[in-house]
């Protein structure tokens, strides 16, 4: 990896794991797309227009997750959801953010987090720091917007950034679909990877990454393959090797 410029933040209460701190290194240099193609393969993410890499001591919890796109193998539950979907229309858009799109995450953030004061991430949501991308969008077949996909594109890489969808819709299973609709769109635009950003053992908010398979973690600089949630370095996976 080249050398990069940065400092090191405590960035308050780790929002993975209880009783810890959350310490990052924030990038002081300008990243491009290809510099970012290359931080995604060394524990690097990105958050509006800062690009930053977890380092707390004594603890490698935070490892990058991704899936091959051509090799993507779908479990019935997933199948099950894309058909009860199939009315929906996935489009490929710029980021941006006006009144349809700010209800429709007003929406979700009071009703699936309950922060109904909550400001809305403009910034977050426009701010792309230069990186390639867009968004994916889900309409029924009347044009309404029931879920947005915020992403990253970068060299043979689809970087998932952020998701939101129509909380009345909840039967729907849209964060699921919004995913499989991310990893379709990768497959159309001829890209390799879908990096679906950290995968935390432990952390329940994480284990759905781990339903999109096969899937892979980067663990000391190397791509592993996840099994049932755990590393080929985890004894619990029999007959796995390193």
């Amino acid at each position: 990896m080249p050398s990069i410029r940065g400092a090191l933040i405590d960035a308050g209460p780790c929002p993975y794991l209880p009783e810890r701190r959350f310490h990052a290194f924030h990038v002081d240099d300008e990243v491009d797309d290809g510099l970012y193609r290359v931080l995604l393969d060394n524990r690097f993410r990105r958050n509006g227009a800062m690009f930053y890499r977890p380092t707390c001591e004594g603890c490698e919890a935070c490892q990058p997750i991704r899936v091959a796109v051509a090799g993507f193998t779908p479990r019935r539950d997933q199948r099950r959801a894309w058909r009860r979907n199939a009315d929906l229309a996935f489009t490929w858009q710029p980021r941006g953010i006006d009144d349809e799109r700010l209800t429709l995450w007003r929406s979700y953030q009071e009703t699936v987090h309950g922060d109904a004061d909550d400001e809305p991430p403009t910034r977050f949501m426009t701010e792309d720091a230069g990186i390639s991308g867009g968004e994916l969008h889900a309409r029924t077949a009347d044009g309404r917007l029931l879920g947005v996909a915020l992403c990253d594109v970068v060299g043979d890489a689809w970087s998932s950034v952020y998701c939101y969808w129509d909380p009345a819709e909840r039967d729907r299973g849209l964060g699921t679909v919004l995913a499989m609709a991310e990893i379709a769109e990768a497959a159309r635009q001829g890209l390799r990877w879908w990096y679906s950003g950290f995968w935390v053992a432990g952390c329940a908010k994480m284990t759905y990454k781990a339903r999109f398979g096969p899937a892979e973690v980067l663990v000391d600089g190397r791509w592993l393959a996840l099994q049932d949630g755990k590393t080929p370095e985890d004894p619990a996976v029999e007959g796995a090797s390193g």
